[in-house]
């Protein structure tokens, strides 16, 4: 309560000693969680993303504090806050689809994927429903629901299942991000108190447990992938859960408890489909990263492809595609992105943004690449088809390179 006795202090008054401190108690914590709890690329990169937004009132006031942390890393990615442009000045070199490097907002509303844009959800069939917050960081569509993640904490997450109405129907405590089945019947994550969860529309249950006090582990367990489904009750339903660890050591959970690696040199899991194939990493260095993919439908069981080239991520609902990311990237985001044929690996589609950088990624239900990018000056949001076409499917926005203003939508 701001009063004359106890006056509200002034976040943009250079003099606040106070508020400074504050300040750096809390980057001081949040630098002590990563180093306690060695997380992955995507973890850090969410963790980083909630920081920001909780952060954005502060830096509206010009927060100097944050500046000197964010500039080294903007440095990098070669952003321009000064930019203004009322077209993104993007390149595409892909040769399928060079006359869609400077895209328009043509996508028809009832074919355009979900996406959330300053905590308004754009659902595929047009409508647009305001939702309870605006720093989910996260999402999936489940069962005709929206389960949406924010950072809840110092340490862990919260997720929101949200009706079509945008009426928060349940929440619950999280380590990361919820993930989704191929068939959107099925979600699971792992619990604050180390269960390994799976729910569908008539009952949830835990598929064995992890030990998040572990030493050298921490918080790092996450659900990276579920597959089969509906129920996790029955084996013929074939339900399993991908639990990365930041041991390296990830494990894969189904009904009858933990099962054994099917990737026994990966150290973290990419992604897994309902057909049988799982991208992953098998090594990490100063250098970048080496992996593949792999086919469990294979009676060898060896990998499909694999190379330290590119890193496999998220795998296309109907299995036929995968997204390629850089095998090393630093900064605030990626300098490319990537559309890869999953049997083969061979590049179909490709975005690299000029003088910008990709900053999220997901699959959307219509089997395309959704994207947010950084100009320099605004977000854009794009959908990138298997075949590297580029549509603008939002109008942009304009804000900081380390704030987007898109939340993509995980099919």
């Amino acid at each position: 309560m701001n009063d004359a006795k106890n006056p509200t202090p002034d976040p943009t008054d250079p003099d606040n000693s106070a508020w400074e401190e504050a300040m750096s108690r809390d980057f001081d914590a949040r630098v002590r969680d990563l180093h306690e709890a060695p997380l992955d690329f995507d973890s850090v990169k969410g963790k980083a993303r909630t920081i920001r937004r909780n952060r954005r009132a502060a830096v509206a006031g010009g927060v100097l504090g944050v500046a000197a942390v964010i500039t080294p890393i903007a440095v990098v990615v070669g952003g321009n806050a000064d930019t203004n442009s009322d077209k993104p000045d993007f390149a595409n070199p892909s040769p399928t689809a060079a006359e869609t490097s400077d895209p328009t907002i043509t996508t028809p509303a009832d074919v355009a994927p979900d996406y959330v844009v300053q905590g308004e959800w754009h659902q595929a069939d047009g409508d647009e429903i305001e939702l309870p917050r605006k720093d989910y960081s996260a999402a999936v569509l489940w069962d005709g629901q929206l389960v949406a993640t924010y950072f809840g904490g110092e340490v862990f997450s919260v997720a929101d299942v949200i009706d079509e109405d945008g009426e928060v129907v349940d929440s619950f405590d999280t380590t990361a991000p919820v993930v989704v089945n191929d068939s959107g019947t099925t979600i699971a994550w792992v619990g604050t108190d180390g269960q390994v969860m799976t729910r569908w529309a008539d009952d949830q249950v835990s598929l064995g447990e992890v030990d998040l006090d572990a030493s050298g582990e921490g918080i790092a367990y996450s659900a990276a992938a579920v597959t089969g489904g509906p129920s996790c009750y029955e084996a013929e339903d074939g339900c399993m859960v991908y639990v990365d660890s930041g041991d390296g050591q990830p494990q894969v959970f189904d009904s009858h408890g933990v099962n054994d690696n099917p990737v026994p040199d990966a150290v973290d899991f990419g992604d897994a489909s309902d057909t049988g194939l799982v991208t992953y990493r098998d090594e990490i260095n100063d250098t970048g990263s080496c992996g593949g993919l792999i086919d469990l439908g294979r009676t060898d069981a060896t990998p499909v492809w694999e190379g330290c080239e590119i890193e496999a991520g998220p795998i296309a609902p109907d299995g036929q595609h995968v997204i390629g990311l850089p095998a090393y990237y630093d900064g605030l985001g990626l300098s490319e992105i990537t559309v890869r044929d999953a049997r083969t690996g061979a590049e179909t589609g490709r975005f690299a943004p000029e003088g910008g950088f990709v900053g999220s990624w997901a699959w959307s239900t219509d089997g395309r690449v959704i994207l947010d990018a950084y100009d320099g000056a605004n977000w854009h949001l794009f959908a990138l088809s298997t075949d590297g076409a580029l549509e603008e499917i939002a109008e942009q926005v304009k804000g900081p390179d380390f704030d987007s203003p898109f939340t993509m939508v995980q099919h």
